[in-house]
């Protein structure tokens, strides 16, 4: 299973057709140029070496790869135009919603490579953009030596919610939602589920939580049956990018939550380069800029869906009489390692744990 395109466009109500969030590599290796022109600046103001006049002291508007996007809006607000003071609106909220990262006032300044021309906005994919600044940011996460995670939280929280009942907030049955409502909207103001109080079991408690599910717990299709008839490009199987990040996205390894039986599936697109550290700060994925011509012929690079697999026969989850065996072979089919002594622990927290 994963967050796939039609979940991204059924949860935030943002669209999944469009352009490619792409740039060329002479744009990416200089994001600041389009900052420099957004607020009226030099690179030598930028940078805080030199002071902004009507500014009245010297600061770092773009440093450690981040883009302080609130004191821009704030000096846009007196000293910009129309245009740059809704530039940098969008690219604070943009930066504090979709594309999260753990600075907590910084924003990526490539986010403002697509935003230089107000009136294209609504020609990208910005659903294909979000979901592969997600992928990128849970890859860097599961590392040993990460201490926590970006990316857009309220997606992932809200995907948890809707594929996995036993994880909602307690006592609680959502409203349903209208058809151009956002489903992320059934959970807001909500409380999250219950936590154990001793932190030095909690992890332990959710990782046993995970290995405990079945697939008789997992709502596999939430949205709709068939989801790709009303999100056909949830089918597109190839590149998704943000700017200088880009992830493989492969649906034909969650075909059940098409409604489809799960076959095995095709092995996976390997990229230019890879490096996955335990430290997070050395996760590198490089995938040539090539691959992007896939996002504009679909019919050549999507899961024909129909003529690939069969639709369930008696349940949500089936399977073909392979797929088990290959999926034990190839997969981690615990997250808990076998430990009595971590189990003990957890049992003990359980007692805590207000379901």
């Amino acid at each position: 299973m994963t967050i796939l395109l039609h979940d991204v466009q059924y949860l935030l109500q943002i669209p999944v057709e469009g352009r490619l969030m792409s740039r060329t590599s002479e744009q990416l290796d200089h994001p600041e140029v389009g900052l420099c022109a957004l607020l009226g600046m030099n690179s030598e103001q930028l940078s805080g070496r030199s002071e902004v006049p009507g500014f009245g002291s010297k600061g770092k508007w773009y440093d450690k790869g981040g883009f302080l996007a609130d004191m821009a809006s704030r000096y846009l607000q007196v000293n910009g135009t129309h245009v740059t003071e809704a530039q940098s609106y969008l690219l604070l909220m943009l930066g504090s919603t979709l594309f999260v990262d753990k600075s907590r006032d910084r924003v990526r300044p490539v986010v403002n490579l697509f935003l230089d021309e107000l009136e294209e906005i609504d020609q990208y994919s910005w659903a294909s953009g979000t979901l592969a600044w997600l992928y990128r940011c849970l890859g860097q996460a599961s590392r040993a030596g990460a201490r926590g995670v970006a990316g857009c939280l309220t997606l992932l929280q809200c995907w948890i919610y809707e594929y996995f009942p036993g994880f909602r907030p307690s006592h609680f049955e959502p409203p349903v939602v209208g058809p151009d409502e956002a489903w992320a909207s059934r959970w807001i103001g909500q409380p999250a589920t219950g936590s154990v109080a001793d932190p030095s079991v909690r992890l332990a408690f959710y990782r046993r939580a995970l290995d405990s599910l079945t697939p008789a717990d997992v709502f596999w299709t939430p949205f709709h049956q068939r989801p790709h008839l009303e999100v056909r490009r949830s089918l597109y199987t190839g590149v998704i990018r943000l700017a200088d990040i880009g992830e493989f996205y492969d649906p034909a390894r969650c075909l059940r939550q098409f409604g489809y039986r799960q076959m095995i599936p095709p092995p996976p697109s390997r990229p230019q380069r890879a490096d996955r550290p335990e430290a997070p700060g050395g996760y590198v994925i490089r995938i040539p800029e090539s691959f992007d011509a896939a996002w504009d012929a679909l019919l050549s690079h999507m899961v024909h869906i129909d003529m690939y697999s069969q639709p369930w026969r008696t349940y949500p989850y089936e399977t073909t009489a392979d797929y088990l065996d290959w999926f034990v072979a190839h997969s981690h089919c615990r997250v808990l390692r076998d430990d009595g002594d971590a189990d003990r622990l957890v049992d003990s927290a359980a007692v805590r744990f207000d379901h």
